[in-house]
């Protein structure tokens, strides 16, 4: 029987991000996903980056992850924020097609040699000496030296559409029952929730009573590739109509009857908690963003709720220039397990089970982003303690992977975590535009990367080992921005200048 050196539960962008990053570091991995075709996909917002969001991503290029690379592929719109504010806040954000999105990380995984995938699903794990047993649907056994569960909502996860309950991680996608293994090691299991609003027919809506939003024609991450970024998005509001139907709708929502009684995320509430909280406001900007070059479906950003589907048609309805709008697929709420992050090493392991790694939604973060860097982090540690090298443990002062993972242990996570620029001490240094210059050398140190293709001055160039210093000094000097940024925001240069490219 193989005995893996990484097993990895899952494949959203935590289990890919971890998948790639231990592949690169060690060999016999293995990724359990309950449906292959659906590796990569994008559950909710069509869209990638934002503000700290974009941080991740940048940051996630450099040291080596996919996401970036596979954005830049599939984007079709890219907008601009913050431009007219400091650089430490300039973010970009994309939306993204789908199809395009997933079929660029299949192509990727099913390349790889070293990467064994399996459809499967796991109903229970045993830790017997120093090695992870896990038991399929089918009485066989996986043996693993270190496991990384990347199972996002799917953990005893229910959904919720008005008064109907169903229990799916995703609409149509049956749940995981892993949490009586999980409680025997003495883990700490609460709930979270989230939801996703409807998704509309592209030619039912009246753009005339809308406002376009036009692309910022920009490269996110340094990589170009030839496809049009030029799909335009649309904004529309609610009105007081709208606002007075779902107030004597609120006793038929899931959280009102007490189908679903945690809390759900703060930045991205439901049109009903935007209604209950804000009663004083008219209305609400609701973003209608495309899901793809040859895709039917608009994706509503700001109007997730959980009323029934009869109440969904009629309050879209109502709203400005979707009067007479048809619903593809409609909203639902999600309530799912996740575990007390404060559990786990800075590594991201379980402290009294120092082989079995978590990331993504299962720590109580929200967000692609989030879950990526969870996954690499973890597939990073997970690969380099099977073949019994140092770990790395992400500094707050040097990145914001580093600040998310500290929050994350530190903390805890009493509703989803997201990752703003406004949580580093270190912001006005943490800079999209020097992510070269503060992360480069750990890559190197890592192992997951040998050779780097940057753009400088509308030049490919490409960035060794061997290099390495001289590009640095070389180009530091020419880029006095980030050169004075270095020297201002350390009080103690000479402590940067020493640990500045330390692993």
């Amino acid at each position: 029987m193989i005995i893996f050196n990484v097993i990895i539960i899952g494949g959203g962008h935590a289990g890919i991000e971890a998948c790639l990053s231990s592949s690169k570091i060690c060999n016999k991995i293995k990724l359990i996903s309950s449906n292959l075709d659906n590796l990569g996909i994008l559950s909710c917002n069509p869209s990638i980056g934002g503000i700290g969001k974009s941080h991740l991503i940048k940051e996630l290029e450099i040291l080596g992850g996919i996401i970036s690379e596979v954005s830049d592929y599939s984007r079709i719109h890219s907008k601009i924020l913050n431009f007219k504010k400091g650089e430490s806040i300039h973010s970009l954000r994309y939306q993204i097609d789908r199809i395009l999105y997933k079929n660029y990380i299949l192509k990727i995984l099913f390349i790889k040699k070293n990467i064994i995938l399996e459809q499967n699903d796991v109903k229970n794990i045993l830790r017997f000496k120093n090695k992870i047993l896990l038991i399929d649907n089918f009485n066989c056994i996986n043996i693993s030296k270190n496991i990384i569960l990347c199972a996002g909502t799917f953990i005893n996860s229910k959904i919720c559409i008005g008064k109907n309950v169903f229990k799916f991680g995703r609409y149509n996608e049956k749940t995981f029952y892993l949490s009586k293994s999980l409680k025997k090691i003495n883990l700490f299991i609460s709930k979270l929730k989230t939801g996703t609003p409807p998704r509309i027919d592209i030619n039912h809506i009246n753009y005339k009573k809308l406002l376009i939003q036009y692309s910022d024609y920009t490269s996110y991450f340094g990589k170009n590739f030839n496809f049009n970024n030029n799909i335009k998005c649309f904004i529309t509001n609610t009105n007081l109509k709208l606002h007075n139907f779902i107030k004597k709708k609120f006793k038929s929502t899931s959280i009102y009857i007490g189908n679903i009684s945690s809390i759900g995320p703060r930045y991205c509430p439901s049109i009903e908690d935007k209604i209950y909280k804000f009663s004083n406001t008219n209305k609400h900007q609701i973003f209608l963003e495309p899901e793809g070059y040859y895709s039917k479906e608009i994706y509503l950003n700001g109007l997730s709720t959980s009323l029934s589907l009869k109440n969904q048609k009629k309050m879209i309805n109502k709203i400005k220039g979707l009067e007479k709008s048809i619903i593809i697929r409609f909203a639902y709420n999600i309530q799912y397990d996740y575990f007390d992050p404060r559990c786990l090493y800075i590594t991201l392991n379980i402290k009294f089970a120092n082989n079995i790694f978590f990331s993504g939604q299962i720590n109580g973060t929200t967000g692609y982003e989030e879950a990526a860097v969870q996954g690499f982090v973890s597939g990073i540690n997970a690969s380099r303690k099977s073949i019994n090298l140092s770990l790395w443990k992400p500094k707050k002062w040097n990145s914001y992977i580093g600040v998310l993972i500290n929050d994350l242990i530190k903390n805890g996570a009493q509703e989803p975590y997201r990752i703003f620029t406004s949580k580093s001490n270190f912001r006005l240094f943490l800079r999209m535009d020097n992510s070269l210059y503060r992360l480069t050398n750990l890559a190197f140190l890592l192992g997951t990367i040998t050779k780097f293709k940057f753009k400088y001055n509308s030049n490919y160039i490409y960035i060794t080992y061997n290099n390495l210093f001289n590009f640095f000094n070389i180009n530091l000097k020419r880029n006095f921005n980030i050169y004075k940024n270095i020297i201002i925001m350390s009080k103690y240069y000479g402590y940067i200048k020493k640990y500045l490219f330390k692993f």
